[in-house]
């Protein structure tokens, strides 16, 4: 490690170098910015052992250090500093679609250099992706020093303050008129019509914004004497958001798109930028203005870093995405878990109710299986039979248990507290699990029994009238298709698809109530010809609530069926494996080949096997995207898994039953 005679002796080389060059402030401050910037990121000692040297060489006063910082005032009191305040960390306006193709031309063609701008600065002092890291490892306090060693100690410090401070004022005001255009979006007015009033909390913030503004270009007074224009701000501001909670409160019921959901997402950053920026100018010139500064500095650095990152689009649009999609499905979550005796036994007889119809459906692959059809047609056949079987069993009322886990994750999500650092409360979490745990024994034992059960009776009266569903082979083959490890591996590609069905439910009843169908279709021309208002009506209303729950179930049938095409194409064996089928394969396996007692109880386990990777997949997919969704998450895994593992132990019977005083009482 260096010392520091070895420090000096390099920043001594550095400042002759800069008086020799003949370079403008940019250069010289990116030659300090390398000069500090450690060779490990690890190492900060070092780093901030070159600062103190930075700051003691601007105190120092010497003609060369007051030089520069009359530079770097000069440099910053023409930069536009508002332009970069009002965008800086804050979604486009244009949407993802339009950040995607202007980072990905960036990459290969990047933007000619804007001399005049705070990203251009930004773009050339941090050059290396990596440079927020060992930045934002030093403290506040370090920067503040050195910031004002360099700024201070010009002639211009005045000046540059007073740029800074009208350019926050710009900002504020800039930020105000995108708040307040966003009144006549059709979507906002969709989903709440009192912001056309004329006094909406949007439209009021622009309007005093302004005037705070005027008042302090145009009379040059003092922010003490400012302190009631300011707290009447902060009211407004509050007002703003809770339009924007009133606006999410409705798009439970009304429905949010995509879109809307990335605009909200928007407005929040803008008004907490405002709400940053009003804390700036109450504070301005002080130490606590100072730390807000160095927070906006330090975060500015992490943006540039990713100014044409592509994975960090990605993790943005997912989020929004997650949000959008996960709206609905929370609402619908609440209908697959138990909380009493009533209840369990309820989602017994529902999922029974599936099991019936399940072993039917397994009977009909079967046939198509063995009918002489191409693999394309076959694969067709497969998926319509899952697929329209699905609809039926919702349609129906009854349940497939592994259903549940894409549609309870949101309800985890929504229900967990938050606590610091956006961290889920880990007590409260494995609490709902034991909840869910319990809806998902009686969803399971009642799919596989009655699928067992209805598969046992139809192979025992077809072989009772001298036919046979399979031939010994056959019945080889399905019960061999039981065995670890290649099934546990398709049974987690059918929790992949599970998952996706939830997020396709999600999505089309999102959908629904944005286009709001109902009234769509109780006003279609066709239908007023055809229906009577009532009738009409109630196939509108039907049609409205099942539209995300027949196009979830559909396509998840349709996935489950095109899994081995997409094997076949991929030169993969591929398959899947679903515990509701597999039970039902196995009555009619067992029945023909008349296996033991002990070799049944095996390959039974081996289907709870499957349904517990079923479950496991959907579920953990599921959680993670809900939790992605409201910017949460579950803090260290060990800990969590640790605590989990100690209550199952200490309330084993808890997980399949509902005894009272349960664990999430």
């Amino acid at each position: 490690m260096k010392n520091t005679k070895d420090i000096n002796v390099e920043f001594e080389k550095l400042l002759k170098d800069i008086e020799i060059e003949e370079t403008d402030v940019v250069a010289k401050l990116k030659k300090l910015v390398d000069f500090i910037r450690p060779e490990n990121l690890e190492n900060i000692d070092l780093t901030e052992s070159k600062i103190n040297v930075l700051i003691e060489f601007f105190n120092q006063k010497s003609e060369i250090s007051n030089q520069i910082s009359d530079e770097v005032n000069l440099f910053f009191i023409k930069l536009k500093l508002s332009n970069n305040i009002s965008k800086f960390g804050i979604l486009s306006k244009n949407g993802f679609g339009y950040e995607i193709k202007e980072r990905f031309y960036n990459k290969f063609l990047p933007n000619p250099p804007n001399k005049g701008e705070l990203r251009y600065l930004f773009a050339t002092l941090f050059k290396n992706s990596d440079d927020h890291k060992w930045i934002c490892n030093i403290d506040d306090e370090k920067w503040i020093e050195l910031f004002s060693s360099i700024f201070s100690n010009s002639t211009h410090i005045h000046s540059t303050k007073k740029h800074l401070f009208h350019e926050l004022l710009y900002a504020m005001e800039i930020l105000s008129i995108r708040i307040a255009s966003e009144e006549f979006d059709h979507n906002f007015i969709r989903l709440d019509n009192t912001i056309l009033n004329r006094d909406s909390a949007f439209i009021a913030l622009q309007r005093d914004v302004a005037k705070f503004v005027s008042k302090m270009q145009d009379y040059h007074i003092e922010i003490s004497s400012t302190k009631l224009d300011l707290k009447h701000l902060e009211v407004l501001i509050e007002q703003c958001k809770n339009q924007i909670d009133k606006f999410k409160k409705k798009s439970v019921n009304l429905g949010i798109s995509i879109a809307v959901t990335y605009e909200l997402e928007r407005l929040v950053q803008i008004i907490k930028r405002i709400e940053n920026i009003i804390e700036l100018i109450k504070k301005f010139d002080t130490k606590e203005s100072n730390i807000v500064f160095i927070k906006f500095f330090k975060e500015s650095v992490k943006r540039n870093s990713t100014r044409n990152s592509l994975s960090e689009v990605y993790r943005q649009s997912s989020r929004i995405v997650a949000k959008s999609i996960t709206n609905n499905i929370s609402e619908h979550g609440e209908h697959y878990t138990v909380d009493n005796k009533k209840e369990y036994f309820k989602m017994f007889l529902k999922s029974a109710g599936a099991g019936v119809i399940i072993a039917f459906m397994a009977l009909l692959k079967i046939n198509i299986v063995q009918s002489d059809f191409s693999f394309v047609t076959q694969t067709i056949l497969i998926g319509l039979n899952y697929g329209l079987g699905f609809v039926i069993i919702s349609l129906i009322g009854f349940t497939v248990a592994t259903k549940q886990p894409a549609m309870t994750a949101s309800t985890f999500a929504k229900e967990v507290e938050k606590e610091e650092d956006n961290m889920a409360n880990q007590d409260k979490l494995i609490g709902l699990i034991f909840k869910v745990s319990r809806s998902q024994f009686a969803s399971v034992v009642g799919n596989v029994s009655l699928a067992l059960l209805t598969s046992f009776l139809v192979a025992y009266f077809v072989i009772k009238g001298s036919g046979a569903i399979l031939n010994p082979s056959e019945a080889s083959y399905y019960l061999k298709n039981l065995e670890p490890f290649a099934p546990l591996f398709f049974a987690a590609i059918a929790g992949v698809w599970l998952f996706c069905s939830g997020l396709i439910s999600g999505y089309f009843d999102n959908r629904a109530d944005c286009l709001e169908l109902k009234e769509r279709l109780y006003h279609h021309p066709w239908l007023k010809k055809a229906l009577s208002d009532d009738k009409r009506l109630k196939l509108a209303e039907y049609i409205h609530d099942h539209h995300g729950t027949v196009a979830g179930n559909f396509f998840f049938g349709i996935l489950l069926g095109i899994t081995p095409l997409i094997g076949n194409i991929l030169n993969l064996p591929l398959d899947i494996a679903h515990v509701a089928f597999s039970s039902a394969n196995l009555g009619y396996a067992s029945t023909h080949l008349q296996i033991s007692y002990y070799d049944f109880l095996y390959y039974l386990a081996c289907v709870f096997l499957i349904g517990s990777i079923n479950l496991l997949v959907s579920f953990a997919l599921a959680l993670k995207v809900s939790l992605i969704s409201r910017d949460t998450n579950i803090g260290n895994l060990f800990s969590f898994l640790k605590k989990l593992l100690k209550q199952m132990l200490k309330r084993p019977h808890e997980l399949i039953f509902p005894f009272k005083n349960r664990l999430d009482e």
